[in-house]
């Protein structure tokens, strides 16, 4: 025996700690999302768009995007379940919880305009400096947004 009796009532303040330590724990897990959104997601769709400029090859193209789409649409799914269970344990941080929703929304938005201009470039439907310019005020746009879903990580 263990010499640990599961009868024993909790001690008061225990149920608070242990939500707290959920909260924690999954706080730390929206943030390991949010990180491969940016690593998996976002950075890889920049990149196609270089790859979509070089090769042209648009089945490929199509190919990697579908890929990309479906790492996507997962971890959108795993955050959305993981920030539920937040706001049930701490109804407190639901605010916050929706302006991270609102960013991540922000950043499907700047996501998909990527993919459009990565596909643009793969069907040779815009010249290099256009592709360069809007590739750049995209990239722009994402980094701030990550920077505020960061910036909102941190407050949880």
């Amino acid at each position: 025996s263990s010499g640990i009796n599961a009868e024993w009532p909790l001690r008061p303040g225990d149920e608070n700690r242990e939500a707290r330590q959920k909260v924690a724990y999954l706080v730390e897990e929206v943030s390991n999302i949010c990180n491969r959104i940016k690593n998996n997601v976002s950075d890889e769709m920049i990149d196609l768009v270089g790859t979509a400029k070089t090769n042209k090859d648009m089945k490929a193209f199509k190919n990697s995007r579908k890929e990309i789409e479906g790492v996507y649409k997962q971890l959108q799914v795993d955050l959305g379940n993981i920030t539920k269970k937040i706001t049930s344990f701490a109804p407190t941080l639901t605010d916050k919880i929706i302006d991270l929703n609102k960013k991540e929304g922000e950043r499907k938005a700047v996501i998909t305009s990527i993919a459009g201009l990565a596909e643009k470039a793969a069907s040779d439907k815009i010249n290099v400096k256009a592709l360069n310019e809007q590739l750049n005020g995209l990239s722009d746009k994402l980094s701030s947004v990550q920077g505020g879903i960061d910036d909102i990580i941190t407050l949880l």
